[in-house]
């Protein structure tokens, strides 16, 4: 008898036992806050920080964020930056970083690369307060679509948008109607603000300004959307709890309504503060850079119907995303309803479902 067990021991030591430490040296890897960025025509600037930092991580180029094209990795890295070359995929890159052990990443680039509209960005890739993130190719947010080229469109018809959401009022959408070629959405009119006819005019663009100018510290000025307006944001995150996706949600800078609509749904999803108020001033950046200042300059013309275009400081006084102001935003709600959880359920009238729902829908592990 002992001498069988002399021999089931000795198999454990030569056999089994260097299996089980081979699996138990297999460290697993977390990779945290991947960024990518388009340099130049097909490629891109990869950036992320992976713990243990000896991990090393596999880095893939698919057309889809939740599957791969190919099984062969561009290349294989454990430190960032690193530039990557995609030249046969014509349309949207999504980079699959998988370490050896532990969770794939998903990234994009933020802003979509169209030629007509400068504020077209998806809303993915943001980490939750409880280490999710937003999935990516889910829910876009832009400026107003009337400047879409062809090229624009046979991009975004890769996308599979199924839903357009604007926020624009019916005066606005007359006088710029999205421009959407080929197999195009469904476009669902929620119109947020005033909903005029009328153009407004050069006092009122005065108006505004003056009204910017006037405030201080303060006295900062939040958005009235968010509470005069919440059924109409709930009509959109209804069809997102639905299943309409992928959707855009648009109005004409893609700054103030569309911000405040962005700032709900991150919100809603459990994005920090400070990542949801990042977000928002990324319009400063896209809007306001010197490559789209003639066309942002252009747009806020068209829309005060002004004879000649405004001059800079006009555009970037009035065109300029201010942190404080969502900031009084989201505290404007909250000392409304007592809590964001009550917002949702008091002021947009969202059931528990339908939250979990747009959860469900747009978190992965």
């Amino acid at each position: 008898m002992k001498s069988r067990l002399r021999g089931v021991l000795l198999l454990f030591t030569l056999i089994v036992a260097p299996v089980l430490a081979h699996f138990g040296s297999v460290v697993v890897a977390r990779i945290e806050n991947p960024t990518c960025e388009l340099i130049r025509p097909n490629v891109y600037r990869l950036n992320f920080h992976v713990l243990p930092e000896t991990a090393r991580v596999e880095v893939f180029a698919s057309s889809r964020p939740d599957q791969l094209d190919s099984p062969i990795p561009l290349l294989t890295t454990h430190k960032t930056p690193a530039e990557v070359s995609v030249p046969d995929l014509p349309g949207r890159v999504y980079f699959h970083l998988k370490p050896a052990a532990g969770s794939a990443r998903v990234v994009s680039v933020r802003r979509l690369p169209l030629e007509g509209a400068k504020n077209f960005r998806d809303l993915g890739g943001y980490r939750t307060s409880d280490g999710r993130y937003v999935r990516w190719g889910m829910v876009y947010r832009s400026n107003h679509l009337v400047n879409l080229t062809s090229r624009d469109s046979d991009y975004l018809n890769r996308l599979g948008i199924r839903l357009v959401c604007d926020v624009r009022s019916d005066g606005e959408r007359a006088r710029a109607p999205d421009h959407w070629t080929g197999n195009a959405p469904e476009f669902f009119s929620v119109p947020i603000g005033s909903n005029l006819i009328t153009t407004p005019t050069a006092n009122d663009l005065k108006h505004r300004i003056a009204s910017i100018k006037s405030e201080t510290k303060d006295s900062v000025r939040a958005y009235d959307y968010a509470i005069d307006y919440a059924g109409q944001y709930a009509k959109i995150l209804r069809r997102i709890a639905a299943g309409d996706l992928p959707a855009v949600e648009h109005c004409t800078a893609g700054k103030d309504r569309t911000g405040v609509f962005s700032a709900i749904l991150l919100t809603a999803l459990s994005v920090p503060r400070v990542t949801v108020v990042q977000d928002y001033l990324l319009s400063n950046e896209y809007l306001l850079a010197p490559d789209t200042i003639a066309t942002t300059t252009a747009d806020l013309q068209r829309a005060f119907g002004l004879a000649e275009p405004p001059d800079i400081s006009t555009v970037r006084t009035i065109m300029t995303a201010r942190p404080e102001t969502l900031e009084a935003t989201l505290d404007k709600i909250s000392n409304t309803y007592g809590s964001f959880a009550n917002y949702l359920r008091d002021g947009l009238k969202l059931s528990d479902s339908e939250v979990a729902s747009i959860r469900q829908r747009l978190l992965e592990p």
